[in-house]
């Protein structure tokens, strides 16, 4: 608002409408009229224009002109009254409330050139001119109050003014001058208003670092000794905030956040965090990421101590997160969790009253951190683990496998660690948590899977018997379970029968005995019992286990129902481990026959038993025994039809049965695995290798269902492209050209490459097309594969130029016939011309068809382009003669034709000929033998001869 800048107050001038005067001269307000006091009298208020008519009259009352003066000044200043409340009444329009009042204070300048009070004049004049919205005279007018009376008690708001003015028109080095002014006046009011716009006429000035020691003086001045806004006032706020985000933009110019310690006085404010904050939100909001990083970064690493350290690096992993950047997020909370975790030196903790030891508003983001940053760990490292499985399964040498394998679990195994240690400090950090049992449970977890096997053990033995919460109850058994597989694993390490392998076999025994004991329930407790009494008695000797097991069943025909299942258990799980897997396939049997149908004890046998046959289908599989071990994959769908193996079962056999070329078994287990397991991992493979079989079962339509839905929606984009092509032809062999068009065009317009397979696209239109009979667009579709072998460079191929060739030679034939339909008629002059183009647009075509050299061609195309001038030559001959032509212009007529016809037939007989001499150079095809019947025909004396033909076939053989 213009008003904002000017500090004047009119009511105040009026009431006070005396003014002082040299020498012994009446005042106004000695002047006044003052009523008894014992006799109040009521004074009517009055209006601008009778206070007006009352200085007007005083006017006539006085010779003093410096009276005067002051006189017509009160009249200007109650128009200038006037315009103010006109401007009110008219909702702020500005025009023309101001113009009496300006012209009456220029009369007064011009009538009173020289007094000392022009400077109050040229003031009120200038904000007259702002106010009605002349800048250019306000300008004017401030420019000479600024140069006539620099000491005029308002010269800071004029010269503010001034600048602001400049500032609008875009006058920076004016502006510039004028807010300088200001700030070495002794208006303090303005200086920080000042500043901040001194500081935006250096910035659009380009210099920005002058710039930003203007705005630091603002900054400095709002917040002083403060480290925030929240002590400012309303307005004071306002202005910081405005000039922080106004330094960020300087700053941007000059280096970012680097750039901050560079400006003394800015260095080692309280506030200066708020300025790498305000920096890295400026670039987050600009979705500059990795900017705003650096910006909250910078202030981390130098002020690492600070008390806003830990928010700022807060947002520094927010923005990691913002911007889609996981890996780095999960970096700086690494480093947000080493800098104020309770293993670090920060200072901020040392006073803190928590039980963690950390200060309360770092303390949740430490434990959601280390929950974080410890399940990916976890997860990471179980993902390494898995993918060795993979490598195990690909053909790579020996060595290689052994290579990626080992490096695959050296990185397994080091975010394992990573993993445990962060549940470790979890578990020290908040001690009375309530996950504090899960925390442990999942450090177990971490170090089973590092095969750290004996931390693992004494961690799930903490959960299974000394637990300090509920968290991990549910995974109590379990922790237990687990612990007697960690020495389980330990022994596996050892030299059977050494003195340690026995020690940890005595442990485990323990572990089994306590695991029954605490979990006589559990479902696992009796196979733990009968493993304690394998291990104590057999030391890992499976067939004793059989043997042991076996004389068990035998021997006591009363043997507990649940005894009897652990024993066939145990016999069953010794063949397995053993690799006789159609042994442990009998006894899961047995096994399973006395569990109930349907209950968690029969599924999980049910699983082993799976698994056991699954082995077995391996080992025929080794044995070369390919239908055999198909027969076997597949038995698990019989017996265990809801495996959790059986669609992998199933695949396995399908891959089998798709070498043995069984294409109906291989559709059967196909359309079953699409129905029933379309979750598997190998589900995308399912649809396409039923295409497949339907393609080599030869059900063209079928095949091109399936081809052309996984050209809609397979994942791969490769398959999708070859399906398509695939569907086309299925189509086409199914004679559905119309159909076939349509995906061979739509392939040859989306894909460009390969180079190949678009080009036997385009060949593919033409020859459809030829099916359904639509000459145009299957001449449109040659053109398509002329063009594209000429231009496709280094990409061309022995297929692409015999199948631009072939084209060639197809779009002659068109010619060819379109010559054979033309017939000449009377007169010749105009059939002819019609005949000879199609004549050479066929020799055209046949000519570069034999340009590639392909013998077919070659030869075809010279036996065609015979054929041709020998039929123009004939049907010359044989062309109608005028009527009316005596015999004697008939004979001269049809001698002329003649010798026309005769080089035809000359160029006929020599393209025949050179098809001949590569007959006689040891080449044969049928056009060569097409071109010896035509040489017969031409020339029967020489060609007609059967000891030609006699030679001729001797040759060849």
């Amino acid at each position: 608002m213009k008003s904002t800048y000017w500090a004047l107050t009119f009511v105040s001038s009026l009431i006070l409408a005396g003014c002082s005067s040299s020498g012994n001269q009446a005042t106004l307000g000695q002047l006044r009229y003052k009523p008894e006091r014992e006799k109040p009298v009521e004074v009517k208020a009055m209006d601008h224009q009778e206070v007006r008519a009352e200085y007007e009259e005083l006017l006539h009352l006085f010779e003093d002109e410096q009276l005067k003066e002051q006189i017509q000044r009160r009249i200007a200043d109650v128009y200038m009254m006037e315009g103010v409340q006109n401007q009110n009444k008219n909702s702020g329009a500005p025009k023309s409330n101001y113009l009496d009042a300006i012209k009456s204070y220029r009369d007064i300048l011009e009538k009173y050139p020289d007094s000392p009070d022009n400077a109050e004049v040229l003031y009120q004049l200038a904000k007259a001119y702002d106010m009605e919205g002349d800048q250019d005279e306000a300008l004017k007018m401030m420019e000479q109050l600024t140069q006539r009376h620099p000491y005029y008690p308002n010269i800071a708001e004029a010269w503010f003014r001034m600048g602001d003015i400049y500032f609008g028109y875009q006058r920076y080095a004016k502006a510039e001058q004028a807010y300088s002014a200001v700030t070495k006046l002794t208006n303090e009011k303005l200086w920080v208003n000042a500043h901040y716009m001194l500081a935006w006429t250096q910035y659009k000035q380009y210099r920005y670092r002058q710039s930003i020691e203007s705005f630091a003086f603002v900054l400095n001045s709002l917040i002083k000794q403060d480290e925030n806004l929240d002590g400012l006032a309303k307005a004071e706020q306002s202005m910081a905030s405005d000039t922080l985000h106004s330094v960020i933009l300087s700053f941007d110019k000059i280096g970012g956040a680097g750039a901050i310690e560079s400006i003394p006085s800015l260095a080692n404010r309280a506030y200066i965090w708020l300025l790498y904050s305000e920096m890295g939100d400026y670039y987050l909001g600009k979705e500059l990421y990795e900017e705003s990083a650096e910006s909250y970064r910078a202030f981390v690493l130098r002020f690492a101590d600070s008390t806003r350290a830990p928010s700022l690096h807060e947002k520094l992993v927010a923005t990691y997160l913002k911007g889609g950047f996981p890996k780095q997020a999960l970096d700086e909370k690494t480093r947000y969790v080493s800098s104020y975790g309770i293993h670090s030196n920060y200072s901020g903790n040392k006073q803190a009253s928590t039980a963690s030891g950390l200060r309360a508003d770092i303390e949740p983001v430490i434990k959601l951190y280390l929950e974080e940053l410890a399940q990916h760990n976890h997860a990471t490292g179980q993902d390494f683990l898995e993918a060795i499985a993979d490598v195990e399964q690909t053909s790579a040498n020996d060595s290689q496998q052994k290579k990626k394998r080992a490096q695959l679990e050296m990185d397994g195994v080091a975010a394992l660690d990573v993993a445990a240690g962060f549940y470790q400090e979890f578990i020290d950090t908040f001690a009375a948590d309530s996950k504090l049992d899960q925390m442990r449970f999942l450090k177990a977890e971490a170090l089973f899977l590092a095969k750290r096997y004996q931390l693992a053990a004494q961690e799930y033995e903490l959960v299974a018997y000394h637990p300090l919460g509920s968290s991990a109850e549910k995974q109590a058994a379990n922790a237990g379970y687990a612990a007697i597989v960690c020495y389980e694993n330990i022994i596996d390490g050892l030299t059977d029968g050494s003195k340690a392998a026995k020690q940890w076999q005595a442990l485990a025994v323990e572990s089994m005995l306590r695991f029954s004991q605490t979990y006589d329930s559990d479902s696992r407790s009796p196979t733990v019992l009968t493993t304690a009494a394998e291990t104590m008695f057999s030391l890992d000797q499976y067939q004793r286990a059989i043997d042991t097991s076996t004389a068990l069943i035998a021997n006591d025909t009363e043997l507990d129902l649940e005894l009897k299942k652990t024993a066939f258990g145990i016999m069953a799980h010794s063949h397995f481990k053993l690799q006789q897997y159609t042994q442990a396939e009998d006894a899961y049997l047995q096994q399973r026959n006395l569990s109930k149908p349907g209950s968690e004890e029969f599924i999980a046998i049910s699983e082993r038993l799976a698994s056991s046959i699954y082995r077995h289908a391996q080992d025929l599989e080794t044995g070369a025994n390919i239908q055999g071990a198909a027969d076997y994959f597949l038995k698990i769908k019989a017996l265990v039809p809801n495996s959790k193996i059986r669609a992998t079962a199933q695949y396995e056999a399908v891959a089998l049965l798709l070498s043995l070329k069984q294409w109906n078994p291989v559709i059967t287990e196909l359309k079953d695995l699409i129905t029933r397991s379309a979750d598997h991992e190998m589900a995308v493979e399912f649809p396409r290798q039923l295409a497949y079989a339907y393609e080599q079962s030869e059900q063209w339509a079928l095949a091109a269902e399936e081809y052309l839905a996984l050209s809609k929606r397979d994942p791969d984009a490769e398959v999708k492209r070859e399906a398509l092509f695939a569907a086309a032809l299925m189509y086409e062999k199914n004679t559905n050209h119309s159909t076939a068009v349509t995906l061979f065009k739509r392939y040859a317009n989306a894909y460009e490459q390969p180079f190949e397979t678009r080009m036997e696209a385009r060949y593919h239109m033409a020859t459809n097309y030829q099916a359904l009979d639509e000459e145009g667009k299957k001449l449109y579709w040659l053109r398509r594969i002329i063009d594209g072998d000429s231009q496709g460079g280094a990409q061309r191929t022995e297929r692409s130029r015999w199948l631009a060739a072939w084209a060639n030679r197809e779009y002659g034939e068109y010619f060819y016939r379109e010559f054979k339909k033309t017939r000449l008629r009377l007169p010749l002059v105009k059939s002819l011309p019609r005949k000879k183009e199609m004549l050479e647009s066929a020799q055209q075509r046949y000519q570069a068809a034999a340009d590639y050299g392909f013998l077919e061609f070659v030869t075809e195309s010279s036996f065609k382009i015979g054929d041709l001038y020998q039929m123009f030559a004939n049907q010359l001959m044989a062309a109608p003669v005028p009527a009316g032509m005596s015999s004697s212009d008939t004979q001269t007529y049809q001698s002329i034709i003649a010798q026309q016809a005769q080089p035809l037939t000359q160029l006929a007989a020599q393209l025949h000929t050179a098809n001949l001499e590569r007959a006689w150079s040891g080449e044969f095809n049928e056009w060569i033998e097409k071109s010896f019947a035509a040489m017969r025909e031409l020339n029967p004396a020489r060609f007609a001869k059967d000891e030609l033909i006699v030679s001729y076939g001797d040759e060849i053989r």
